[in-house]
């Protein structure tokens, strides 16, 4: 065998290897989901794997793959299937996903921390509609690719990450429906997003909600009303002590 027949072979075997082992990687990505929620309407009774055949999973409902004789998963859209559970860690063997729609379901809990990790390549992800508590990961921001991030009808909790301000390709944005705080971040005033993307969140203020409060003057209000609590407790107080100060001076009189 001559050398560039063996360098080609190697190559060849190196390569169908390598898109084995990133094949089966999806496959597992899948398989995880699958087992870390709840189907309560069955629809996932697709997702079916003891078939072997290239592609196989692209054709599972809300699957869809870049090519579909390649089981490497493209986007998944679970929308409104009534899955139960919290956000399944497992998707992060789905390696090449660019789309993730688990609106409309059930899901509940905390974010993972490490979502970048996680979908690295997203340019879609919408959790909307769904129970998801605790704070909004800050990790979030480091998914640069995102140009659409859909947060609404959740129960989020705390401030919304600053960091999310640097997300330059985002176009879509809701927040809307939770129980945020604090300042909304500082986008670029490009991207105009309205008031319905921030609503039905009371303690949330920034432009383009009604302004946040100034530091000081919440400061000097605290003092104001602790100055008059003083006096408040401190004239009957005062009052007390004269009375009994003026009787006893009338006891020793007498």
């Amino acid at each position: 065998m001559s050398m560039i027949t063996l360098v080609a072979t190697c190559l060849w075997f190196l390569l169908v290897s390598n898109f084995t082992g990133a094949n089966q990687l999806n496959i597992n990505c899948l398989q995880s989901i699958k087992s870390q929620v709840e189907d309560p309407n069955d629809y996932l009774s697709s997702w079916v794997f003891s078939n072997t055949t290239q592609g196989f999973i692209c054709k599972f409902s809300g699957v869809s793959c870049w090519h579909d004789d390649e089981s490497r998963v493209l986007s998944i859209k679970l929308s409104g299937y009534g899955l139960i559970g919290e956000f399944p860690q497992g998707i992060k063997d789905c390696s090449d996903l660019v789309g993730l729609d688990l609106s409309r379901n059930n899901f509940s809990g905390a974010l993972p921390s490490n979502m970048t990790d996680l979908v690295p390549l997203l340019t879609i992800l919408d959790l909307s509609y769904n129970q998801f508590s605790d704070e909004i990961p800050p990790s979030l921001s480091n998914i640069t690719y995102l140009n659409t991030l859909m947060l609404q009808h959740n129960q989020f909790t705390g401030p919304l990450p600053s960091l999310l301000a640097q997300l330059r390709r985002l176009s879509r944005l809701s927040v809307a429906n939770n129980r945020l705080t604090g300042p909304v971040p500082d986008f670029d005033s490009s991207l105009n997003f309205g008031l319905d993307s921030f609503a039905n969140n009371p303690d949330l203020c920034g432009s383009p909600l009604d302004a946040c409060p100034d530091p000081e003057e919440g400061i000097m209000k605290s003092g104001m009303i602790g100055a008059m609590v003083g006096a408040a407790i401190f004239a009957p107080v005062s009052a007390f002590l004269d009375w009994v100060f003026f009787n006893g001076k009338k006891e020793t009189r007498r």
